[in-house]
């Protein structure tokens, strides 16, 4: 007689049982993930939006179907971030980073919340491990955001090693060129931060934060009819902005 059919009958409802209950088991979690994912889309539509609130409300939802979402938790990081929640923002960062260590996108902004809590050595150990990551996609942005981190620690000389680093990167990278110009104006290198503005109004020439900046230059140099001519075109740049006010005013006690 096969012995296949010596088998007690109990057993292989035990086993049709399991199959079920496995296939039941996965059903569910996959519907639990299409609600979660679904929350996830909302919330990020909602942050695009500038409600961070609500986008925060949705993304916490979606991360209690969803708890080992790497991406869910470090898009929850990055609105706490934004909504100055430092601490809370922090731990989420951590737990992104404890399910996916070599997330080198969610290490450089760790390092960016570290700048905002002003803790400069902290934010450059994030920007360091982002950097040596070769497969990071991205090193201009680290590189950049170390360089602010040095500045503000008043290390002028790294700082613009580390603009140059970024601009080597990514040549048209228009807030590093910004960046070196003021770190070199801190230094009282003030043809090379005019040489630094200039690259950033060429690339992007609506930048009034590059032509005001390129202004002040101009001003301590003494060529004041070029800096007018900056002063005017921050005002054509935007209009409505902070630069633009700052520009009238410099231009009235010209």
């Amino acid at each position: 007689m096969n012995a296949f059919r010596k088998q007690p009958l109990f057993i292989y409802l035990a086993l049709g049982l399991l199959v079920a209950c496995m296939i039941g088991c996965a059903t569910d979690q996959m519907e639990t993930k299409k609600r979660a994912k679904a929350l996830q889309d909302m919330g990020n539509a909602m942050a695009l939006q500038g409600d961070l609130r609500g986008a925060l409300g949705k993304l916490l939802e979606a991360v209690k179907l969803d708890p080992d979402n790497v991406e869910l938790n470090h898009q929850i990081a990055i609105v706490l971030r934004n909504l100055r929640q430092y601490e809370l923002s922090l731990r989420y960062f951590q737990r992104t980073l404890t399910l996916d260590p070599k997330f080198s996108e969610a290490r450089n902004n760790l390092g960016t919340l570290y700048l905002l809590m002003e803790k400069w050595d902290a934010a450059i150990a994030c920007f360091k491990e982002a950097i040596n990551d070769i497969l990071y996609k991205t090193p201009q942005y680290a590189y950049n955001n170390m360089g602010y981190a040095y500045y503000k620690k008043g290390d002028y000389d790294r700082a613009i090693e580390c603009y140059h680093q970024a601009l080597s990167s990514s040549h048209s990278y228009t807030l590093a060129h910004v960046n070196l110009a003021r770190a070199y104006e801190a230094k009282g290198e003030l043809d090379q931060a005019a040489a630094a503005y200039r690259e950033a109004v060429l690339l992007t020439p609506k930048e009034g934060v590059a032509h005001l900046g390129l202004a002040k230059i101009l001003l301590k140099q003494g060529k004041k009819a070029e800096a007018k001519e900056e002063l005017d075109l921050t005002i054509w740049a935007d209009p409505m902005s902070q630069e633009a006010n700052e520009a009238r005013n410099l231009l009235k006690n010209l």
